[in-house]
């Protein structure tokens, strides 16, 4: 029986964060940290753990600030950078439990944006990435007075909580899904100026980072994602300078390509870069 464990943990300013664990019995071939993304949280990644673990991987995923059972304000973010000081906790988190084994991260939309800019930076024990729907850049235009009345806002309550108009239905074909996504409590339906402003910084700054990017990497993306842009996603991926990289996209799929009608060749194509790369 596959063992699982839960905690919290501490990021650099103090801040609570929450883990999940789950794991095969004896040795597993290699251990998969998994990051999230916007609105998200590890509870939701429960089913990809097990799939992983019936490989025999190990797993850990965490909830970021602002998210899931994680301390800070919801959908919010005081700096973009704290969410890499949240990485950095939970990969010395990760290191403990993979005991020495290979580690490989798996983080998904606003979860591979920071991923991104966090293995740019060259960390030590990251022996590959994968990557799911990257959120690159928004694969639709925000509506011009809506972005005006955000940066207007953002002056005097840049942490005000406003709806992000997401549908379950943009996530994923898997009606079951979409209903499990509405009934989640901990499910985020709201967004605030201040991350909005943060996370379109972070996104323009990926240009020239690809270059700083030497890591084995899988990209996964949804060729039907209505959330992030897959040619966006697709442009960048082309300049990563790592000569081990790899494109997949899935051509009906959208944005949770790891919940989507037909998941079982994503997460196989994942297990079989992992044991390719171990």
């Amino acid at each position: 029986m596959a063992g699982r464990d839960e905690g919290f943990f501490s990021s650099k300013d103090g801040t609570r964060l929450f883990w999940r664990s789950q794991v095969p019995d004896g040795q597993p071939a290699a251990l998969v940290a998994v990051v999230h993304g916007y609105g998200d949280h590890s509870g939701r990644y429960q089913r990809v753990m097990s799939d992983l673990v019936a490989r025999n991987f190990a797993t850990i995923a965490f909830d970021y600030r602002g998210h899931g059972k994680a301390d800070g304000a919801r959908a919010d973010v005081g700096h973009w950078s704290d969410y890499l000081d949240d990485l950095d906790a939970f990969f010395r988190k990760a290191k403990d439990l993979a005991a020495g084994k290979p580690i490989f991260l798996l983080a998904h939309s606003n979860g591979a944006l920071i991923v991104t800019h966090w293995v740019a930076q060259k960390p030590e024990g990251v022996a590959g990435v994968i990557l799911s729907s990257p959120f690159y850049a928004l694969a639709f235009t925000p509506p011009p007075l809506k972005v005006l009345g955000a940066r207007l806002i953002k002056r005097l309550m840049p942490g005000l909580s406003i709806g992000n108009e997401l549908k379950a239905e943009q996530l994923s074909r898997d009606v079951a899904w979409q209903q499990e996504t509405v009934a989640d409590p901990l499910y985020l339906h709201n967004t605030t100026p201040r991350w909005f402003f943060e996370t379109q910084a972070a996104q323009a700054r990926l240009t020239g980072l690809g270059a700083a990017i030497t890591l084995p990497v899988l990209y996964l993306a949804g060729g039907a994602d209505p959330v992030a842009s897959t040619p966006t996603a697709r442009g960048f991926f082309d300049t990563v300078a790592s000569t081990d990289k790899t494109w997949k996209a899935y051509p009906d799929f959208r944005h949770e390509i790891l919940c989507e009608v037909g998941r079982e060749e994503v997460i196989a194509d994942i297990a079989q870069w992992i044991s390719a790369h171990r």
